[in-house]
């Protein structure tokens, strides 16, 4: 055993004499900066420049990429995606809200103190009250809001007036109205006193529109159309209308024979036929229907020589009647004394 044990140990100091010795691991890099075939690293060179500040952050920069890590950097928040979604959620509630109408916008809109109503501007009113039209339509200052109100509700009270023929309501930012009113304007009286009390009268603007009755006091010095309410049928009406409102603005003109003011009154006999009164004559003048423009142009001249004296008289003075559609293209003078 003893002799056993000598020759083993002997073997063991043999085969530590033939023994390679290891070098310790590493691994291997293809860097110029690690110097040894089997990848032990060097540290590298300290180089010295004009900008040590910058020489610092290539080393810090190398260490890096030699190591294997990088500093964790600061995530950046999407702003352009988050523009585009409120974006796209600001469009859609308000394609609701117009597809909704304007009555769904103003109930989101709150009463702003910027946007009460701080004044109001009418233009136009002349037989109307600014004030009464402003309540009528409900304008209180400092208490309207001007977000929340309803321009067309606006206009259709104040349309309510009798006296206005349009109306037209515009914001005025941040805190006025402008109220442009057009009127009625009385073009002739009608009389129909057999419909209402009073006096009887009502205004008529040129468009042939009742408008307004007439109270005491108000002004009467306008042409009075007479016998219109006997006509029914609205068709033959309307025509008779048209005839009449025809001969009015040919009297417009203001011709010195036959001006508006001459003209007394307008009466609508039986037959749906025109007869004209002067102021200052009595007698009548039968106007007919239809070619209203042609029969004023020749009742002109047929007056231009009635007031003309003869024998110190004017000829007017002795006219019994005028009949303008006698026969065609002639009028008809009768006269008292005459054959």
């Amino acid at each position: 055993m003893a002799i056993k044990k000598t020759l083993q140990e002997k073997l063991r100091n043999l085969g530590k004499l033939f023994a390679r010795k290891k070098e310790p691991a590493g691994y291997r890099s293809f860097d110029p900066q690690f110097r040894t075939s089997y990848g032990k690293k060097e540290a590298p060179k300290k180089r010295s420049g004009p900008f040590p500040v910058f020489s610092r952050l290539s080393l810090r920069r190398r260490k890096v990429q030699d190591e294997g890590y990088r500093r964790k950097e600061k995530r950046e928040i999407p702003l352009l995606k988050i523009a585009a979604a409120v974006f796209l959620l600001g469009s859609a509630v308000l394609g609701y809200r117009v597809a909704a109408g304007w009555q769904g916008w103003r109930a989101m809109m709150p009463a702003v103190s910027i946007f009460q109503l701080r004044q109001v501007t009418f233009s136009g009113c002349s037989a109307t009250r600014e004030d009464m039209l402003a309540r009528q339509a409900g304008l209180v200052l400092y208490q309207t809001n001007l977000l929340r109100l309803d321009l067309s509700e606006v206009e259709k009270k104040i349309a309510i007036n009798p006296w206005v023929s349009s109306v037209t309501v515009e914001r005025d930012w941040p805190s006025a109205l402008v109220v442009r009113v057009s009127e009625h304007v009385p073009f002739a009286l009608v009389n129909d006193q057999g419909e209402k009390k009073g006096l009887g009268l009502s205004y008529m603007d040129r468009e042939g529109r009742i408008f307004f009755e007439v109270a005491t006091g108000m002004d009467t010095d306008l042409p009075v159309i007479t016998g219109l309410e006997r006509i029914k049928e609205e068709g033959r009406r309307k025509e008779i209308l048209d005839d009449i409102l025809g001969f009015l603005r040919q009297t417009q003109k203001n011709d010195p024979n036959l001006p508006t003011q001459a003209v007394s009154e307008i009466h609508v006999n039986l037959d749906g036929e025109l007869v004209v009164f002067l102021v200052e004559y009595p007698f009548p003048i039968f106007f007919g229907r239809g070619k209203a423009e042609t029969k004023y142009n020749r009742l002109v001249k047929v007056l231009e020589v009635l007031y003309k004296k003869h024998e110190n008289e004017m000829q007017i003075s002795r006219v019994e009647y005028i009949r303008m559609d006698y026969l065609e293209d002639k009028v008809l003078v009768a006269q008292s004394g005459s054959g």
